[in-house]
């Protein structure tokens, strides 16, 4: 498990956030520095420039006068909205870029980058979830946080320039006015309160309607969506998940417009309130027409600026959550060494791996899938787990190369604990296939050699593609290597088999070149003849390494050195083809059942 709601300060999520932008996009917080007293001082010149001509016109000011006054007043009023016109729409610009460069790739760096381990957790996709609606959503969104802050102070600058203005007409205007505005506040805090508390269950109904979306429109459902007449069970799922959502909106949008509400009566109630009471004020005293439009202007002004401190204040809150929500997805802690490690075996040798005493259950599992399991593969031999559905044999490779960690045993290479190794160092010992690798949108050879096109080594691309059998199909194509894969990326794009895409996913484990190989089902997706002609190239394809391969038709084992046979989440038989045979047990009436099969087809 993984601790999901470590609650971080206000300042370290600042501090936090003024780093990454300051190392990312610096003009950001530039902008932001200019913009808050900007704001302020643009609010006060408006302020002023109606007093500034009354009190003139009242004054018989000479023409010229009057005229210079205000075309300074007016011109200061142009530029400073200019200004900040100018950068509010920089300021965006920079957020929309920091969003996408900083904070998406800090989010994809440590999808990729965690431990396999961690990843699996359907606690870790929620986390996932909650980080990606953090920086993406408008309101309080992570991505703001500093523009938010930055628009308090640009407020409390208009506040206290306004607030001085009314004290000088009557102080009582002051906590009035912050009585009103405060009741909005609550209002607006309590609407915040509610979105956090349900922040994870819209997390988690918004990551099932992404998945079951996804998977409706993936080219690769196509098929059976309309072959099995998925579509109205489909629908049912994403209507459903849709109504959850909508309930979740609605209720936060009927908070949003009570709160609106609530806010608009205070406000028509002191501009009403102000308004009358300075009428009176010009009625009864010596007050003039300047004075007059100034107190008014002010008094609008701080209720103005209080309005946009309480939503400042709001919405720095909700920020300041979802910065949380995004750190604790980035800060989610990797058990596995990622500082300096052991000195790896010479890849010239061969790797012994031995397994002491090895256990691990899945997350929520009632039993687990290895079970004090012990066993020790020499170096250079070539073993195959064979076992029912179930039985644990791909948990078991994944352990080996380090995409799971143990509850508890070891696992030893060439003597050395596997944990003492740094975590992305030990993955290069491994060449693997498994059984859900996925295409890259870029070339064959890309996809093989997983690596820039002039680092490829075309030698050995040919190599590989010709071991693995994918060469001539390859060569037969118009672009040969060069041709591109995935069609819902490239136009025109090469579309393989199911048999032709597992040569070239065995291709890929062979350019990689490590003295530990892995495959997990290799010839599932081939014919037997096809199946039958890797076999015999199985010494070729795995000399000098350290090979494990798992599958579940046992006519192939025979080409192993050894097999070892799974039931339960233990080995319970372990020797070769032909001993295993003359033992009768399990793995022999597994070979009869398989074969009588295979005499029917044949009889057929």
């Amino acid at each position: 498990m993984i601790v999901t709601n470590k609650k971080y300060g206000y300042f370290s999520n600042l501090s936090f956030m003024a780093k990454h932008h300051w190392h990312g996009h610096k003009n950001y917080i530039f902008i932001q520095l200019f913009l808050a007293p900007l704001g302020a001082l643009t609010s006060v010149v408006a302020a002023f420039l109606p007093k500034i001509v009354l009190d003139c016109v009242e004054n018989s000011v000479p023409p010229l006068s009057l005229l210079t006054k205000v075309t300074s007043l007016a011109l200061l009023l142009c530029i400073c909205e200019y200004l900040r016109n100018f950068l509010s729409v920089k300021s965006h610009h920079e957020r929309n870029n920091a969003r996408c460069i900083i904070f998406h790739k800090l989010i994809c760096e440590k999808t990729m980058g965690m431990d396999y381990n961690n990843y699996i957790y359907n606690e870790t996709r929620v986390l996932r979830e909650k980080a990606w609606n953090a920086i993406n959503s408008w309101e309080g969104s992570a991505s703001r946080y500093l523009e938010l802050n930055f628009s308090f102070i640009s407020s409390f600058f208009g506040f206290s320039a306004f607030t001085a203005i009314i004290v000088e007409c009557n102080p009582w205007f002051i906590p009035i006015l912050v009585v009103c505005y405060g009741i909005s506040a609550l209002g607006w805090l309590l609407l915040q309160k509610y979105k956090d508390s349900v922040k994870d269950k819209f997390s988690a109904v918004h990551l099932k309607l992404g998945y079951v979306t996804f998977r409706s429109k993936d080219f690769a459902n196509a098929k059976d969506i309309r072959v099995y007449n998925m579509t109205d069970f489909l629908m049912r799922k994403i209507e459903k998940h849709l109504k959850e959502m909508q309930g979740f909106y609605t209720k936060k949008n009927n908070g949003h417009y009570i709160n609106v509400l609530i806010e608009d009566f205070f406000k028509f109630s002191v501009s009403l309130g102000a308004y009358i009471y300075l009428v009176h004020l010009k009625l009864n005293s010596s007050m003039t027409l300047g004075d007059f439009s100034l107190y008014f202007g002010a008094i609008t002004g701080f209720g103005a600026y209080l309005a946009r401190l309480v939503d400042s204040v709001a919405e720095i809150i909700e920020s300041d959550h979802n910065v949380n929500d995004l750190r604790n997805f980035l800060n989610i802690p990797d058990n596995m060494n990622k500082s300096v490690g052991k000195p790896l075996p010479d890849r010239n040798t061969k790797v012994e791996i031995e397994l002491k005493n090895l256990s691990f259950t899945y997350d929520g599992a009632d039993s687990p899938s290895v079970d004090n399991l012990s066993l020790k593969i020499n170096g250079g031999e070539r073993i195959a787990i064979v076992g029912v559905n179930g039985a644990g044999k791909s948990t078991l490779v994944k352990l080996i190369c380090g995409l799971f960690i143990p509850q508890s045993g070891q696992i030893l290479i060439n003597g050395t604990d596997s944990a003492l190794f740094n975590r992305d160092e030990y993955y290069t010992l491994f060449s693997t296939l498994f059984q859900d690798c996925a295409l890259l949108p870029a070339s064959i050879a890309k996809n093989i050699c997983l690596c820039e096109e002039e680092k490829i080594d075309r030698k050995r691309l040919y190599d590989c593609m010709h071991l693995a059998g994918i060469k001539e199909k390859v060569e037969s194509l118009p672009d040969k290597e060069n041709s591109l894969l995935v069609r819902e990326v490239h136009d025109g794009a090469t579309a393989l088999s199911g048999g032709e895409l597992q040569r070239l996913l065995l291709a890929r484990a062979l350019y990689k070149d490590a003295p530990i190989i892995i495959l997990d089902e290799p010839t599932a997706a081939l014919d037997p003849i096809a199946e039958n002609e890797m076999y015999l190239k199985y010494s070729a394809l795995t000399e000098n390494k350290t090979a494990i391969y798992i599958s579940h038709r046992l006519s192939s084992t025979r080409f192993c050195d050894r097999i070892i046979l799974l039931d339960n989440a233990k080995i319970i038989e372990s020797g070769t083809h032909e001993e295993l045979l003359a033992l009768g047990g399990k793995y022999a009436e597994m070979f009869r059942t398989q074969s009588k099969y295979y005499r029917q087809e044949e009889a057929v």
